[in-house]
C-alpha cells in the first residue's frame, strides 16, 4: 500500500511558535502530513493546541511516531531485569534496542505500544497512520544473545513491529503501522510483517 503523503516530522524540541511556523512552511512546500513523536505533548494535552487547530485548518493529515523505540522499553528496567535488553559480545547493554526473543520484552512492548497508540489515536487523523522506526544509524544493531542470533537484525526489528501492530489492530482495525524495510535480502526473511503494516514510502 502506497501512501500519497508528503510528510514533515516535527521534533519534540520545537516550541509552540516554531511549530506554527513549521506547519505554514509545510503547506508552502506542499506537505500534506505532519508527524509527531508518540511521546509528544500534542498527544498528552486534553485541549487541542493552537498549532493543531492550524493544521486542521489547512486540512493536514496528522500522524504519530518515528524513532520511538526507546519509548517501548523504559531504560530504568535494565537495573531490575537486564535480560530484557540486547546482548553484545556476551554482555547485556542498555543502549539501543532490546532482546525481541524474550517473551517478557515483547509483553512490555505490547503494553507500552497499546498505551501510546491509544493516547495518540485521539489526535491522529483518519485513516490513522503510525510509525515505528529503528534508532537512526543503528538499524542493524540488535541483540546477539543465543536465541536472537537465529534471527537477522531486520527480522528482530519485524518481531518487535509485529508485537506493536497486534495491539494497533485491536485499537483501530483500519490503522496502519509504518516500518522501514532495511533488509538487503527481503525474500529470505522468515519473519513476515503483519497485514496492518506498510513499508515506509
Amino acid at each position: 500500500m502506497k501512501l500519497p503523503r508528503k510528510r514533515l516530522f516535527i521534533s519534540n524540541k520545537t516550541d509552540e511558535k516554531e511549530r506554527e511556523k513549521l506547519i505554514k512552511l509545510a503547506v508552502e512546500n506542499e506537505c500534506n502530513t505532519i508527524v509527531f513523536s508518540l511521546d509528544d505533548i500534542v498527544f498528552k494535552n486534553k485541549k487541542p493546541l493552537k498549532y493543531i487547530k492550524l493544521a486542521k485548518h489547512y486540512a493536514l493529515n496528522i500522524e504519530a511516531g518515528g524513532r520511538d523505540f526507546h519509548l517501548l522499553l523504559p531504560k530504568w528496567l535494565f537495573f531490575f531485569n537486564p535480560g530484557l535488553f540486547r546482548m553484545e559480545q556476551g554482555k547485556r547493554i542498555q543502549f539501543c534496542h532490546f532482546c525481541p526473543t524474550n517473551p517478557k520484552t515483547i509483553s512490555i512492548i505490547a503494553k507500552r505500544a497499546k498505551k501510546l497508540f491509544t493516547r495518540a489515536a485521539k489526535t491522529v487523523t483518519d485513516p490513522r497512520i503510525f510509525h515505528l522506526l529503528p534508532e537512526e544509524s543503528y538499524e542493524n544493531t540488535w541483540c546477539q544473545c543465543p536465541a536472537c542470533r537465529a534471527f537477522r537484525p531486520a527480522e528482530q526489528y519485524i518481531i518487535t513491529v509485529n508485537a506493536a501492530a497486534d495491539e494497533l489492530l485491536k485499537i483501530d482495525p483500519q490503522a496502519k503501522l509504518v516500518y522501514i524495510d532495511f533488509d538487503t535480502e527481503p525474500e529470505a526473511a522468515r519473519v513476515k510483517p503483519r497485514g496492518n503494516t506498510i513499508i515506509n514510502v
